[in-house]
């Protein structure tokens, strides 16, 4: 680990799946970070990321309803780890991890290639990952929410 990047996260990533009995019924692991770690100008620069209004999604669907527009939202299974990381963040390694030999014990760190989540600029590094996407495919950002995006051309005319 680089001299400058003191701070290394600690890890949560264990839960467990019940059924209605009480019983586990199956592990699930999903890598988090403990985000209270970081230290600005280190692990973070930036944490914003816009954020929709519950009106603005009242008068978008109200609008869609009245002018008979397609519409429709979507939802992103793990959204946060599809997106590259800014700058280097290092965790410990998890519980349980070993390395063969046992060689440099307590010495070694992981470098995190992509978001995951916990960190505090999660919800930014991955809304940037999204923007850059949605103007690849040439939608627009909404000047009145930065959280919602538009087609280029209107649905009602022919491209």
């Amino acid at each position: 680990m680089p001299k400058h990047q003191n701070t290394r996260l600690g890890l949560g990533h264990e839960a467990k799946k019940k059924i209605g009995t009480g019983e586990i019924s199956k592990y699930k692991a999903r890598l988090n970070a403990h985000g209270g770690q970081q230290v600005f100008g280190i692990n973070y620069w930036e944490t914003y990321a816009p954020v929709v209004m519950w009106t603005m999604i009242r008068l978008i669907i109200t609008l869609a309803k009245v002018n008979r527009w397609y519409s429709r939202q979507l939802d992103f299974v793990l959204a946060y780890p599809q997106a590259e990381i800014e700058g280097d963040i290092y965790m410990r390694l998890p519980k349980g991890f070993e390395l063969p030999n046992q060689q440099g014990k307590g010495k070694h760190c992981l470098r995190l290639l992509k978001n995951i989540y916990g960190l505090k600029q999660a919800g930014r590094v991955w809304n940037l990952h999204l923007h850059k996407g949605l103007i690849r495919l040439k939608y627009m950002q909404s000047k009145l929410t930065l959280a919602c995006t538009t087609e280029r051309t209107p649905c009602w005319q022919s491209t």
